[in-house]
Parts: structure tokens; sequence; C-alpha cells
């Protein structure tokens, strides 16, 4: 049987549509507690979430217990970090706090206030024990921004809990992030994948194509989700975690599609830091290592697409 349930989390709608064989509003009710109790782990908004506690509580070279969750999101966030050679780093939250781009009238901080910032961004400061399931940070005032992966580590476990339970398919959608299993089924029976349409990051209101999904989800990330205009120059969300300052705009936004829900996530961002080359032999490379699928569509500057061979994306004709 089909069922469906719709909840908040993560400051966003989240919803989920499954088949599954049997006890499926009980089964969904557990997604929303399990997203719930995850948001309650990784929240920075909450000061009582866990990371926020690590992050307050944690001295320098002081080894801190933590859950086993927060330690496999905090391990899957530095693979990519160490990958990227630091160009993504989840330790800018002291910076994103700075430049403040929620705010309703955003200002430049100084280059003082930019530079003693960055004494405490560094994904090296932050060791992890895998026996003991601690964290050490090894300066003070380290901030972790769980922003870039959160609901992609979500999805990963609610499609966990799916398939444990049998759902033949589903469709997960987390505020944009999408997750699917199996195939979409027609009314006549028929099956076919799954297609995810993506945004034009020029007209948020219409879509320059579709991928196509089974058992794989995608994220977008792109600058002008924040930003702000100054003096003539656009000034965005992606900050560069060694200068303190939004990145060169080469790209316009970077899809990512992938089997494991929380690279989706961590790599659409990756990806756009590093730029098109950088974030191409990124990509490559996880993939051969993980055995994972993990395709990228990308829109240039220019407005023309870089799109990986196996990304099964159909584009869609601009309007006359």
């Amino acid at each position: 049987m089909e069922y469906s349930r719709a909840f908040l989390a993560y400051d966003t709608l989240c919803r989920i549509a499954a088949d599954v064989p049997q006890g499926g509003r009980e089964l969904l009710a557990d997604c929303e507690e399990e997203a719930h109790a995850l948001e309650k782990t990784l929240s920075m908004f909450d000061p009582d979430s866990e990371l926020s506690q690590l992050c307050r509580r944690a001295r320098p070279g002081e080894a801190l217990p933590v859950s086993d969750i927060l330690w496999d999101f905090l391990a899957q966030n530095l693979e990519v970090c160490r990958l990227t050679d630091g160009m993504f780093d989840p330790t800018v939250g002291p910076l994103v706090k700075l430049w403040d781009f929620l705010a309703e009238e955003p200002e430049i901080p100084s280059e003082a206030a930019v530079g003693e910032t960055l004494a405490r961004v560094g994904y090296r400061h932050i060791h992890l024990d895998s026996a003991g399931k601690t964290v050490t940070f090894d300066i003070p005032g380290v901030v972790l921004d769980p922003g870039a992966a959160g609901k992609g580590f979500a999805l990963g476990l609610a499609a966990d809990r799916l398939r444990k339970a049998g759902a033949e398919r589903a469709v997960l959608d987390y505020g944009g992030n999408l997750f699917v299993l199996g195939m979409c089924r027609e009314p006549d029976g028929k099956t076919r994948p799954w297609k995810a349409a993506i945004r034009d990051p020029d007209d948020m209101s219409r879509v320059f194509g579709a991928a196509e999904l089974q058992d794989a989800g995608i994220a977008t990330s792109s600058w002008y989700e924040h930003s702000f205009q100054k003096d003539g120059r656009v000034y965005h969300h992606l900050l560069n975690p060694r200068t303190g300052y939004p990145m060169p705009l080469t790209l316009k936004s970077v899809s990512i599609l992938s089997s494991r829900p929380v690279y989706t996530d961590l790599l659409s961002t990756a990806f756009f830091v590093l730029g098109e080359e950088k974030g191409r032999a990124l990509v490559d490379r996880l993939r051969q290592d993980s055995g994972e699928r993990i395709e990228y569509v990308a829109v240039r500057e220019d407005g023309t697409l870089a799109v990986s061979a196996s990304a099964a994306f159909t584009p869609y004709p601009v309007p006359g």
C-alpha cells in the first residue's frame, strides 16, 4: 500500500511517500521521529543540540565522547575535507556567522574581522578517534556548520529504514533534497526511472532539464540562495575557507546525483567551491573509490552546461 507523510524538520518541509507491504503509517511516523532526533543532534540553531554542546564545551586537547550518529556524520564530512584539501570545510561556521547573509542588510566584514575569524577555521583542527568515538579540537572556538550535509545525511537514514521495511518504491523530499527508491509505476502498470527537474539558476520559475533517478538522490548548490550585492559586486554564502571571502563565480549551480544520499549534499557544495575541473576530478575519484553512482549537472557562468557522461540528464528547450 502507498502511504505518505509531511512534517517540518531542518527548518524546511519534509515529505515522504512510500509503497510498503505493511505498517506504513507507523513506519513513516518512525521516519519523522528519527528526523527530529537527528535535528536535535546536528542543529547549530538549537543550543541544546549535541553538536552545539560539543562546540561550546570543547577545550583544546580534550577528547569528548559523542554519539555514534554525530561521530559518523563528522567522519563523512572530514572525508570530503581531505579529498578537497580543505576547500570544503564545515568549520567555516564562524565565517558564515560573521558574514550573516540572512540579515536584512548584510554588510562586508572588515579585513581584520575576517582575519581574526580565520584563526578558528580549519578541518585539521578536528581529530576523531574511532575506537572511543571521541572528538578532539586542538584550538578554542571551533564552530561546525552542518548545513552542507545535514539533509543528505538524514535522507540516508530514512532511506535505509524504508529499505529494511521492504519498501518497493519511495520518494523522499527534504526541502528540495530528493532521494528515491525503486522505479516509478505508471497507471498502466509499467515502470520507469523517476524524473527530477532541475531549476534554472537564472529563472527559478522554470526548469532547464530533468535527471533520471533509480535508488538515487539529487541535491543542488548555487550562489543565488544567499547573496547580496555591494558596489556592483555579488557576495554569496559559499566561502573560501582559506581566504574567508566568497569564492570567485565560475559556476551558477551544481547538481549532484548519487546512490549515496549524503554525497548529493556534500559534493554539490564541494564541486561548486572547487570549480569545474577539480570538481569533476573529485567526482571521478570518489565514484571509482566508493563504487557508488555519482554524477553531476553544472551550469557555468556563461549558461552552458557541464554534464557527466552517465548522468541520464535531458535538457529542456529554452522558451522562445
